[in-house]
């Protein structure tokens, strides 16, 4: 077996050896050509992308100067012809059509006061919104700002906001509000061929997108991009313009970006051009070699693959050998008909705390509980009544300890406690809050209501000299003691040397 397992790595080995002798300059050679094509065809790009960037940088200063000079217009009419305003507005919008959708009015508190789409509109809360804070906390700068895109509450549509102060004797009045629609940055990108995977983009200084035009059609939500900052056109210093080739902003992929900064509105325009569409032309002409020398790469991927598949499935069996033993241990360690610890794994984990309380210097309390008469339960009952008195047993029992303290079933009808960290008084106080629980309850089954008691011992963890058997056997005869004294009682074993003698405590309330 030994000298097969050998033989077959020899054998693998030298395959492999074969396969890069081969392979690797054959690919070498044909990535070394392709490369020294594609940096002609990419720095061709870079060129037709700074022009298209240009081009745009035109387009939307030539927009942004016009559309501010209309906001400043606005904003004189609104403070000296208020009452005229509606009607100014009007005219403006008949002579510029689709170039602005909606003229809106914000009052000094945030309210929007009029709109061009609806000159009734009701109290409208804009103090949330950026272009409204921007001008409320910076009264002094009398600056245009321009909004991230916003999706208007009275137009319907996504805009971006060109807005400015109105001041009237020198107090922050409000707003005037100028809304264009992204179409009309975005309308740029059909005008223009920059392949199938390129886009257009207009983004602030703050690294959010304005507007964002590819395959046609703007990309909605731009309001909820946040672009990295590890990009030369968001770097402060930087050069106002350039050409970047890195993994692009808005979808991770690698692009080459032409960017010019707009100083004056502090905005970017972006061309990004995919080497996907840029290299396509070049792409012809490789395909052949690239085609052949792919067929001895399909072999090695194929392999790859059923190594990947092997692995996979080995992965999949441990995990399913992982489930299996978790199952097997819940098993094992969880007593099926109540759900309490199993006997095992209560003893392991009161060995535990002891060495914890030991450890730590901190008390440790054990309660032993026996059902009362639970013979006659199922002599009278029934097997099944019997277990369902069990189950609701312990379920009472719960409810009433902690979600630290152990609950385990010992045998039958006995069951018992861990109280960590519980001195003496406190672990008979939860004992008779058990004990009493349970003697209220009644029990509800097929053959009607059930009322059964508890016998409970108490034992508490010794400073020296103490075990955790000891702890079990003191807090048995405690048990014994309590049933001794009548069942439906509350024992506690006296923390002495003499382990045997017990305290009876009747109904004990802490």
């Amino acid at each position: 077996m030994y000298q097969h397992r050998a033989t077959k790595t020899k054998a693998g080995l030298a395959a492999i050896v074969f396969l890069l002798i081969t392979l690797v300059p054959m690919w070498g050679a044909l990535h070394a050509w392709l490369n020294q094509e594609n940096a002609l065809v990419e720095e061709a790009a870079g060129s037709e992308a700074v022009n298209l960037a240009i081009a745009f940088d035109v387009h939307v200063q030539s927009v942004v100067r016009f559309v501010d000079t209309l906001t400043q217009d606005l904003r004189e009419h609104a403070i000296k012809d208020g009452n005229d305003f509606g009607s100014v507005v009007k005219d403006e919008l008949e002579f510029y059509g689709g170039m602005v959708a909606q003229v809106s009015l914000i009052s000094s508190e945030g309210i929007l006061v009029y709109s061009s789409l609806a000159p009734t509109v009701g109290a409208v809360d804009l103090s949330g919104r950026d272009h409204f804070r921007v001008h409320r906390d910076n009264p002094s700068k009398d600056e245009l700002f321009i909004s991230k895109p916003v999706f208007g509450r009275v137009s319907g549509v996504w805009s971006i906001q060109f807005t400015r102060s109105i001041i009237e004797k020198g107090k922050f009045a409000g707003v005037i509000v100028v809304s264009v629609p992204m179409s009309f940055f975005t309308d740029f990108y059909k005008k223009i061929n920059i392949g199938p995977n390129g886009l257009i983009a207009l983004v602030g200084m703050d690294r959010v997108p304005r507007a964002v035009a590819s395959k046609g059609s703007a990309i909605a939500h731009v309001d909820e991009l946040l672009l990295s900052k590890n990009t030369p056109y968001f770097a402060v210093g930087g050069l106002s313009e350039g050409l970047y080739k890195g993994v692009s902003a808005f979808d991770g992929s690698e692009s080459l970006t032409a960017y010019r900064r707009l100083e004056y509105s502090g905005l970017v325009v972006l061309v990004q051009l995919s080497p996907e569409d840029y290299l396509m032309s070049s792409g012809k002409r490789h395909r052949l070699l690239i085609v052949s020398v792919s067929a001895v790469t399909v072999l090695l991927v194929a392999f790859a693959f059923l190594i990947y598949f092997t692995a996979w499935q080995h992965l999949k069996d441990a995990k399913a050998l992982k489930q299996a033993h978790k199952v097997l241990r819940e098993l094992v360690s969880i007593d099926t008909l109540t759900g309490a610890l199993s006997r095992n794994c209560f003893l392991e984990l009161l060995d535990k705390e002891f060495r914890d309380s030991e450890s730590c210097g901190t008390k440790l309390s054990l309660i032993l509980i026996d059902v009362d008469y639970f013979k006659k339960v199922n002599d009278t009952y029934g097997h099944p009544i019997g277990d369902i008195v069990l189950k609701q047993v312990v379920a009472l029992c719960r409810a009433e300890l902690r979600a630290h303290d152990s609950f385990g079933r010992l045998g039958g009808e006995e069951f018992g406690v861990i109280l960590p960290c519980t001195d003496g008084a406190s672990a008979i106080g939860v004992a008779e809050k058990l004990r009493t629980a349970i003697e209220n309850a009644n029990i509800s089954t097929s053959k009607g209501p059930v009322r059964v008691t508890v016998s409970l011992g108490v034992a508490f963890a010794q400073s020296s000299g103490d075990t955790p058997s000891k702890l079990v056997i003191r807090a048995d005869d405690a048990l014994y003691c309590a049933k001794k004294a009548g069942r439906n009682k509350v024992c506690s074993a006296r923390d002495k040397d003499d382990a045997s003698q017990a305290t009876t405590l009747s109904k004990y309330a802490p």
